[in-house]
């Protein structure tokens, strides 16, 4: 019986970027964490393919009913995007992680302090803050990352007065491009933000938000201690 000529599973295998690269460039370092974690879910999806191509997925049994290899598929292509299936999930767990840090670093106030925009005609010193203490300034289209995520991941519905997402300048109407790594294509993006928060209480999150057609940087910090229901005190919907 002739075997149909399934798709091969790809042989990229990038490493992952190294911080001792990118030593005074924090922002390249996330932008370079960002663009591996994109390869790296082509690669996974180019995998899948391979096994949708066998009727397959990584969980199917290789064995017909009396317990002998199938002769339908190709066993080695499959095993094989099997296995780097599982590989590349490790890295993409990986480079998630990694992520956090490197945002965090890549758009933290010493940074952007650092760079031509921060002295610009004074402009920092006479910046208004709003009776909250969050300074609307930060994070404007100067301070944003070349590459800005190009679709939205989440819009704020409500905001709780005094919560960690009023003091962090999150407004009803707000759409979420970035919170902390997860973006629109990460997997199960929703759920990646809820886990982020879940494991991040009293530690700061950067946001990339679009209000209207200005985009800003802000940073939450999760508390459970606030007075109010969750850790953040607004409520978001997936879009």
């Amino acid at each position: 019986m002739a075997l149909p000529t399934p798709a091969q599973p790809p042989s990229t295998d990038l490493p992952l970027p190294d911080p001792q690269a990118y030593l005074e460039e924090p922002r390249e370092y996330a932008r370079a964490l960002m663009q591996r974690k994109d390869e790296i879910e082509k690669e996974m999806g180019a995998l899948n393919d391979v096994l949708d191509s066998h009727g397959t997925t990584p969980s199917t049994s290789l064995l017909d009913p009396e317990g002998y290899p199938r002769a339908d598929i190709d066993i080695y292509a499959i095993r094989h995007a099997r296995a780097q299936l599982a590989r590349l999930t490790t890295d993409h767990r990986t480079v998630s992680s990694l992520l956090v840090p490197a945002l965090e670093a890549a758009f933290s106030p010493s940074f952007s302090s650092a760079g031509p925009s921060s002295s610009s005609n004074g402009a920092v010193g006479n910046r208004h803050k709003e009776s909250n203490g969050h300074d609307p300034s930060v994070g404007r289209i100067a301070d944003m990352p070349d590459e800005w995520p190009e679709h939205g991941v989440a819009r704020v519905n409500s905001v709780a007065a005094a919560s960690p997402a009023a003091e962090a300048g999150l407004q009803p109407g707000d759409v979420i491009h970035s919170f902390g790594s997860v973006i629109s294509s990460t997997p199960t993006s929703f759920p990646a933000i809820a886990a982020l928060v879940q494991r991040s209480n009293n530690v700061a999150i950067t946001l990339l938000v679009q209000r209207g057609n200005e985009r800003k940087r802000l940073r939450i910090t999760p508390r459970t201690d606030w007075g109010g229901r969750g850790s953040l005190g607004c409520h978001i919907l997936p879009i």
